[in-house]
């Protein structure tokens, strides 16, 4: 019998049906109306309440459970931690010179206030504005980065709007600003197609007036994130954040949905393991979260948007690489584990096919896992994209599939059990290096990008140390260092984010030569020589303050 990691694959495939009988899928709904309920914005109360929620979950199934504590409207390392921020309510209403009128109100459109918007309210006439600079005007209206259009522009209203999110929808954005950047100018979200509409008559000449009334409040209240864990050896680290906008269900209501389901499978399971479960504000209260780790895991699994109808959704399941210098026990297992719990579906001949859409899918920046790999520690994430309603409003409970959250959960918890036992690693980590140079070849003759340097990449891979000592950068500590040009150039180059962000400062940290190079090959990308200029000089920046 052909067995893998140890594991008859006999046994495997009894395993998923044992982790397949546990009941999931009301356990599931039920969490998920839960903390859709909540508007769950970095330092708000009803983060803190949906955080509360879970942590009762884990109490009452008997996990030792922490607490702990996330400064606010401070700096650490490259990361800037937003102060507490709750909304009470608000309204934006338009009307034209023609008789249109269209009203929002909060209630209605949780998105509608950006995350974080000083309060306000008053009426003037909408002033377009085709960039950041040279906008003028009391009321504007305007496509830009939301924190970058608040710094830059001095106005009474805000308006922005996103013609990269569902074009009906109201777009979801953020200020995430400290005590110390608080200023009376108000930020609100309208949808694309209504600023189109605006727009238009402003263009014609017609007059548009904007009244609105913002009703929120900062404070100096700290924001909290949650470890639950069973276990004392060394064990796998699952992780997701619990913030975001109401209803957020597919980021990241489905994440921590899983998370929890996860926990209740490894419980259910003569297969027992050591895990322990993370629940936090995105970035902000994970780089915080090293202090109250039960040990250094083996393993981070980030579930961050998974399980959607992927018919409505229109993603696809990504198993999302470490950087391929860095050796990783755990994406060959948690590949073997989605193989094993998605191949469902049968041919015509009965060959077992995917019942739902996933892929590898080369390092991408966005999540928590960026933080756990800068910290050494071996991370995958499974992550759904694109998303249809990404940071809309209509993120809701109707765009997931609770048979496909209990499905991730299953193979999560599969992975997680793989990754412990640890039995003829080799052979599994050597098939899988096979399976990356042979998808990176098929790769190469779609995209005509020479990736045959990746093989010596593959096969000199380093083990980091967990050393939690280094941040993300963000782009916003960018913006402050380079300046608005600078910002704009770099923002707007294919890859720069994931690049600037996790990929080079580790690579620096770890002495790799030509990572610049080694980066745009697996990823798939070409830099011109002004990009990489643009690239180098954030970089230089960066490296300065790392030593």
């Amino acid at each position: 019998m052909l067995s893998l990691i140890g594991v008859p694959v006999s046994k495997l495939n009894q395993l998923v049906e044992q982790y397949k009988r546990v009941p999931l899928v009301g356990m599931g709904r039920d969490l998920l109306r839960k903390i859709t309920n909540y508007h769950r914005i970095q330092g708000s109360m009803e983060l803190e309440n949906a955080i509360r929620e879970i942590n009762n979950i884990f109490m009452e199934k008997g996990f030792e459970t922490r607490l702990f504590e996330i400064p606010t409207s401070i700096i650490k390392g490259f990361m800037e931690i937003p102060a507490s921020w709750n909304v009470k309510k608000g309204v934006v209403e338009f009307n034209a010179e023609d008789g249109f009128r269209k009203r929002f109100d909060y209630l209605d459109h949780p998105t509608l206030i950006a995350a974080h918007s000083p309060p306000g309210e008053g009426c003037s006439e909408v002033k377009v504005c085709k960039d950041v600079s040279n906008c003028d005007g009391e009321a504007v209206i305007l496509e830009a980065p939301a924190f970058v259009a608040y710094k830059e522009i001095d106005a009474d209203l805000i308006i922005l709007y996103d013609s990269k999110r569902y074009p009906e929808a109201v777009p979801y954005t953020g200020l995430f600003i400290g005590m110390n950047d608080v200023k009376k100018t108000s930020v609100v979200n309208i949808p694309y197609s209504l600023a189109l509409e605006l727009m238009s008559r402003i263009s014609r000449g017609r007059k548009v007036v904007a009244c609105w009334k913002i009703e929120t409040e900062f404070s100096t209240s700290s924001m909290h994130g949650l470890l639950a864990y069973k276990g004392e050896d060394p064990g796998v680290l699952y992780v997701s954040h619990i913030c975001h906008p109401k209803p957020g269900a597919h980021d990241n209501a489905s994440g921590v949905v899983a998370n929890v389901l996860v926990s209740e499978l490894a419980e259910n399971s003569s297969n027992k393991f050591p895990h322990a479960h993370l629940f936090i504000p995105e970035y902000s209260g994970t780089i915080f979260a090293d202090r109250v780790l039960p040990w250094v895991p083996k393993a981070v699994i980030n579930l961050d948007m998974v399980g959607s109808k992927q018919w409505i959704t229109d993603s696809t399941l990504n198993i999302v690489n470490t950087p391929l210098f860095i050796h990783s026990t755990a994406l060959p297992r948690v590949y073997l584990a989605i193989k094993l719990v998605f191949d469902e579906a049968s041919s015509f001949g009965g060959f077992k096919l995917p019942s739902l859409r996933y892929s590898i899918s080369p390092y991408t920046a966005g999540s928590d896992h960026d933080v756990t790999v800068l910290w050494g520690l071996d991370s995958v994430m499974l992550n759904e994209w694109p998303s249809k309603y990404y940071h809309t409003d209509r993120d809701d409970i109707d765009t997931i599939s609770l048979t496909q959250i209990a499905n991730t959960s299953v193979a999560s918890t599969l992975a997680g059990y793989l990754i412990s036992i640890e039995h003829e690693k080799e052979e599994t980590e050597k098939r899988f290096i096979e399976y990356l140079k042979a998808w990176y070849s098929i790769e190469a003759l779609k995209t005509g990008i020479d990736t045959s340097r990746l093989s010596k990449v593959l096969e000199s891979r380093l083990i980091p140390h967990f050393s939690p000592n280094v941040t993300p950068v963000s782009l916003r500590y960018l913006y402050r260092e380079l300046g608005l040009e600078k910002y704009n150039k770099l923002r707007n180059i294919k890859g720069a984010h994931s690049f600037i962000t996790v990929y080079a400062p580790l690579a620096h940290l770890h002495g790799i030569k030509d990572y610049i190079e080694i980066f745009q090959v697996e990823n798939l990308l070409h830099w011109t020589s002004e990009e990489k200029q643009v690239i180098l000089e954030a970089v230089d920046i960066i490296k300065e303050k790392l030593g």
